[in-house]
C-alpha cells in the first residue's frame, strides 16, 4: 500500500486533482495529496488556493475487493472526472 501512495503523490498530481474537483466539489485545487486508502475509499489532503488545506475523504463508487483494485478504480475515477469536465 505505502508503494501505491507514494506513486500516485508522484506522478498523478494532476489527476487526483481532477478526481477532487469532481467527487468532492472542490474548486480551486492547487494540490491533492493522497494520505491512506481501505477498501471503501480515500484520505485526502486537498489545498486550495484561498481556504489553505483540508483534509477529506472520498468514498470509491465500488469498493476493492483486493490490493490490485485500488489501480483499476482510479483509473476509473479519472475517466469519469475528465469526461465531467469536458462538459
Amino acid at each position: 500500500m505505502d508503494y501505491a501512495i507514494q506513486h500516485v503523490n508522484d506522478d498523478h498530481g494532476k489527476e487526483m486533482v481532477q478526481i477532487v474537483q469532481v467527487y468532492a466539489d472542490f474548486i480551486d485545487v492547487a494540490k491533492v495529496t493522497l494520505l491512506d486508502y481501505d477498501a471503501s475509499g480515500m484520505e485526502l489532503l486537498v489545498v486550495q488556493t484561498e481556504k489553505g488545506a483540508q483534509k477529506t475523504r472520498i468514498p470509491f463508487p465500488k469498493g476493492l475487493n483486493r490490493p490490485n483494485d485500488f489501480r483499476q478504480v482510479l483509473v476509473e475515477m479519472v475517466k469519469v472526472a475528465r469526461k465531467r469536465q469536458e462538459k
